[in-house]
């Protein structure tokens, strides 16, 4: 265990991830421990793109993990997620976008099992407790912002950062699937 986390501790790029899925694997009681043990704040991640984890979130710590089980590389620096945006944006994604940001193996997550989000009905003002980025794959979502109240709708084919903090009121138009990067 020591030579791995000396291996990984060489590398700058996604340390926050490695570190915390070691320690998800091999635990205190196992003797690891993470070579630093202050709040992360924000890493050089691939190119010019930096991200903070907050690392307190379940789903963000377990995330890593999910992206590797779906055929993810976390140590590939050339491929990867990143944050296209710090504030709510919903863009088109374009072929080279997807390949880049290696969205096909992000773990997926949908409305169909979920009676919250059923069609039809409106969650208000969630707030979103860490950032996501989602590439929608199937489906349709009215999310009304409320620092505007203005209602934006994404559909099949959208990027859609939520930084952590915003709120919205959302509503299900039709089912929805999307894969998503928690950061």
């Amino acid at each position: 265990c020591s030579t791995i986390a000396d291996r990984l501790a060489t590398m700058t790029m996604k340390r926050s991830y490695i570190f915390t899925a070691l320690a998800l694997l091999f635990g205190a009681s196992n003797g690891f421990t993470s070579p630093t043990t202050r709040q992360l704040s924000c890493h050089q991640y691939r190119s010019s793109a930096q991200y903070a984890i907050e690392e307190g979130h379940p789903a963000v710590i377990g995330w890593p993990e999910k992206y590797t089980e779906g055929g993810g590389n976390i140590q590939d620096e050339t491929t990867g997620p990143v944050i296209l945006s710090t504030e709510f944006q919903i863009q088109k994604a374009s072929t080279s976008q997807l390949q880049q940001l290696d969205v096909m193996h992000w773990p997926t997550w949908t409305t169909s099992d979920k009676p919250k989000w059923a069609v039809g009905n409106q969650v208000v003002d969630k707030e979103m407790p860490y950032g996501e980025l989602s590439y929608v794959l199937s489906g349709k979502l009215e999310i009304i912002p409320q620092s505007t109240g203005v209602p934006e709708i994404v559909n099949v084919g959208d990027f859609v950062t939520f930084p952590k903090g915003f709120v919205a009121s959302w509503k299900v138009l039709e089912e929805l699937t999307w894969h998503y990067y928690l950061y």
